[in-house]
């Protein structure tokens, strides 16, 4: 039996490096960490006979949560279901199984696929007195919540939402108009958001994750994940990004420098321009075409936006903003463009809806797209009502970016989508859903190619966070990182992507997860 040394042989493997200089190997000789060499085993070490097994770059989700989907495994799981009477029957079980009085929350109601599309109205949860409920909408970016949450918030009888933010049918609170309910949810623990991250970090390696880019840290998080790293207790590499609204952190992070801590790295600063398009917070050019009388939301002004972005300029921090619609990514380069130097590599955190006036902005001041494929395929079928036919080719263009000469950074946006790298790969390369609709993809020519796709959560990723001579690709003295699969996953077919197994996780030269 293998003991998982430092030292060690993969032996007898179909491995894809993504190295230009040695494309294809069948082995890999592992040294203390790092790459020893590549088709030259070493015969004073052990070996692992792979048997054919398929060998990637360990790979990366770019854009995660690791905490709120933690904590979200332990919240009522509203993703799927169909109707109001689903999510209410899940809401009265949860309240019979813990109590009158208790707080109630749950994540991922999503009224596109219920048969009346509208929002819900508040006699429903209000239905609940006793039990103050909040159930957050799957793009995160709207909330559904009861009276009895209410009177427990800042809210008066009227309801007036705050700049940013929107409140429908005295129950649905979007954007920024969420900040006074959620500041009633009883406030995270140490060891809760500990175990939340652990929780999250252990189901990543068992996807084949290597490394995730943490896309909103606050203060305990920044703690937690330290406390994890420093008792050797974080199977994965982490890649923080502080959130904006922390202005002491970011201010003692931004005074100290980048923070590296073994795996855990902040070198980045994460800010909000707009909201979602599914509950149409998302900041158009142009009206709705389903809410003729609405483009849309701005989240915090030019001035607050400008300041950060001063911010990480003078302490050569990335930026990286959460930007949907096509205004949003334009107020975003807007900014960048006046902060611009080389290799500052600033991100747009979705980039989901864009001019390609806007992309050849991109081009033009090196501003990376980190993008999530799934978010087109999960949003494809009622997008043409959203925002109309001459604009749904704005969405997820891929394709278009990568032959800017842009790197992709791929990643899921967990919770909000599954997390599994497999079907964030496979929707890049199909624009389909798991059933293969539409038939020949969703805009096909955004359509990425496979090696194209598998640098979004490799090669890219790794230039993303400054990585790139480390990790990303298989090679001599790079980091050991590896996902080792069943299959092929750039030769099989399509829907072979979805059910192939992840049978080794390997970071840093340690078996973090295996199947052998």
């Amino acid at each position: 039996m293998f003991t998982n040394n430092n030292n060690y042989n993969l032996i007898n493997g179909n491995v894809i490096t993504l190295n230009n200089i040695v494309p294809n190997a069948n082995s890999i000789t592992v040294c203390n960490g790092s790459i020893e060499s590549i088709n030259s085993p070493n015969n004073d070490y052990e070996s692992i006979d792979l048997g054919g097994l398929t060998v990637l770059p360990g790979l990366v989700d770019s854009h995660f949560h690791l905490s709120n989907f933690g904590k979200r495994l332990e919240m009522i799981n509203l993703k799927g279901l169909k109707s109001i009477d689903q999510i209410v029957n899940k809401v009265d079980k949860k309240i019979k199984e813990l109590g009158s009085g208790t707080f109630i929350h749950g994540f991922g109601w999503d009224q596109t696929r219920w048969d009346n599309q509208d929002f819900p109205t508040n006699n429903i949860l209000d239905y609940f007195s006793n039990n103050p409920i909040i159930l957050t909408r799957i793009d995160g970016h709207s909330l559904w919540t009861n009276k009895a949450a209410i009177d427990l918030s800042s809210y008066t009888d009227e309801l007036i939402a705050p700049d940013g933010g929107d409140i429908i049918n005295k129950c649905i609170f979007i954007d920024n108009a969420m900040d006074a309910i959620r500041e009633i949810i009883p406030k995270n623990s140490k060891d809760d958001t500990e175990r939340w991250i652990k929780t999250a970090s252990d189901q990543a390696i068992k996807w084949g994750i290597t490394n995730v880019h943490d896309a909103w840290q606050d203060p305990l998080i920044f703690k937690s994940i330290n406390n994890l790293v420093e008792s050797d207790k974080l199977p994965i590499r982490c890649y923080g990004m502080i959130g904006a609204s922390h202005l002491e952190l970011i201010s003692n992070i931004l005074d100290n420098g980048h923070h590296i801590n073994k795996n855990y790295t902040v070198r980045a600063v994460k800010a909000f321009i707009d909201g979602a398009l599914g509950s149409r917070g998302a900041a158009l050019l142009e009206p709705y075409s389903d809410a003729p009388n609405s483009c849309g939301l701005t989240l915090i002004s030019y001035d607050e936006f400008l300041d950060i972005a001063s911010k990480c300029s003078d302490a050569n921090f990335q930026l990286c903003t959460h930007a949907i619609g096509d205004k949003g990514n334009r107020i975003v380069i807007d900014v960048y463009s006046k902060y611009f130097k080389e290799n500052y590599r600033w991100r747009i955190e979705h980039a989901q809806m864009i001019t390609y006036e806007d992309m050849l902005r991109c081009q033009k001041f090196q501003i990376v797209p980190s993008m999530q494929p799934s978010h087109c395929t999960s949003d494809m079928r009622w997008m043409k009502d959203r925002i109309g036919d001459h604009r749904t080719h704005r969405i997820s263009r891929w394709k278009t970016f990568a032959d800017l000469g842009l790197p992709i950074p791929g990643g899921s946006d967990c919770p909000i989508e599954d997390g599994n790298p497999l079907f964030e790969y496979y929707a890049a390369i199909t624009r389909t859903d798991h059933d293969g609709f539409p038939e020949g993809g969703w805009h096909p020519d955004e359509i990425l190619d496979r090696m194209s796709a598998l640098k979004m959560f490799t090669t890219w990723a790794a230039y993303g966070e400054f990585s790139e001579n480390q990790r990303g690709i298989i090679k001599t003295d790079f980091d050991a990182d590896f996902t080792i699969l069943n299959n092929d996953i750039t030769s099989c077919q399509p829907d072979e992507i979805l059910s192939t197994e992840v049978i080794m996780t390997i970071v840093g030269g340690k078996i973090v997860h295996s199947k052998l």
